[in-house]
């Protein structure tokens, strides 16, 4: 295993500060519904910048390769700017990865927050240069919720203070959501440091020079839109790479639209669960794992910042705790 660099926090973002917007995966679903970021990003104080890119249509990306990395280098060299946030996920971070410049980004610490497809970038920055990156909401999607919105500021907006224990989003008693918050899987006591995002790109960057590493750390995963038995052969994986038995712990978030016929892509009654497939696999590793927590592809999702020291303990209750700050 190569050394990793040692941990560098970029400094928390503040009223005044620049950020911009760039799009390394695909293009917004609609180009108007960025008018609600820019007046969020007012609300809290902060101005922005576009990348040239960000609206062009390459297949399922916006823009070539060579575009979406203009775009995201240039914005993240640029010394007026202090955090990157990309317009959403998709498809298309991964194919960046060659030619990013690690050096300049590890010499000029920024924030960077995404979920999804940027689960790519995050982890490979984080590996290669040190730098806590942050898996929560998007540039178009900060705002989805009230729950959303507190715990992205609480990540980088902080002041350099630690995110501290996670709670839930408030319950709707007479709808109760499947699965609940923290379903325990398997009990236990866990700590180390925090790396995941999206399985399905982790599984892509598997055999990679980007390759998830995580003995040590707490772990966690989500997807959205994978049936159950995909869910099953990505973990499968992982397992048959080593890469969850000396973890420290496992947190699987809800994973919307993984229930049994929610992609629609296919006809066979395939009826297993996600709860089911997370116990028969995760249940014996001996390390705590818990299902349903609230981040990923909900519109309700916490942010966790990668590198950074947190706890678990699961029991009859689950207590959830980033500990060490995220940002300076």
């Amino acid at each position: 295993m190569t050394a990793r660099p040692p941990i560098i926090k970029p400094r928390a973002l503040r009223k005044g500060d620049v950020v911009g917007i760039v799009a390394p995966s695909s293009s917004p679903f609609e180009e108007g519904h960025i008018e609600f970021t820019y007046k969020w990003l007012d609300s809290l104080g902060l101005k922005y910048k576009l990348g040239k890119h960000i609206f062009e249509i390459y297949s399922d990306f916006a823009g070539r390769d060579e575009d979406r990395l203009e775009d995201f280098q240039t914005m993240w060299a640029d010394p007026e700017v202090a955090g990157i946030l990309p317009l959403r996920g998709g498809n298309g971070s991964v194919r960046l990865l060659p030619q990013l410049d690690f050096d300049m980004i590890a010499a000029k610490p920024k924030v960077l927050i995404g979920f999804s497809d940027i689960t790519g970038l995050l982890i490979s920055i984080y590996q290669r240069t040190g730098l806590v990156t942050f898996h929560g909401p998007s540039a178009g999607n900060f705002f989805e919720s009230a729950y959303t919105f507190h715990y992205f500021r609480k990540a980088v907006m902080n002041g350099g203070k630690p995110i501290g224990v996670v709670v839930d989003p408030p319950a709707d008693l007479w709808k109760p959501q499947y699965p609940p918050p923290r379903l325990v899987i398997a009990p236990g006591r866990a700590k180390g440091s925090l790396v995941g995002g999206s399985l399905t790109v982790i599984k892509q960057l598997m055999g990679t020079p980007y390759e998830m590493e995580t003995e040590g750390k707490i772990v966690f995963l989500e997807d959205v839109g994978e049936e159950p038995y995909a869910i099953d052969s990505m973990i499968c994986q992982l397992l048959l790479a080593g890469k969850l038995q000396k973890c420290a712990g496992i947190i699987f978030g809800e994973s919307v639209g993984c229930k049994p016929g929610s992609s629609r892509r296919t006809v066979l009654p395939l009826n297993v669960s996600v709860e089911r497939i997370l116990k028969e696999r995760l249940s014996n590793l001996g390390v705590p794992v818990v299902y349903g927590l609230r981040f990923g592809h909900g519109d309700r999702k916490f942010t966790l910042p990668l590198g950074v020291t947190a706890t678990l303990d699961a029991g009859k209750t689950v207590c959830f705790k980033i500990e060490e700050a995220a940002t300076l």
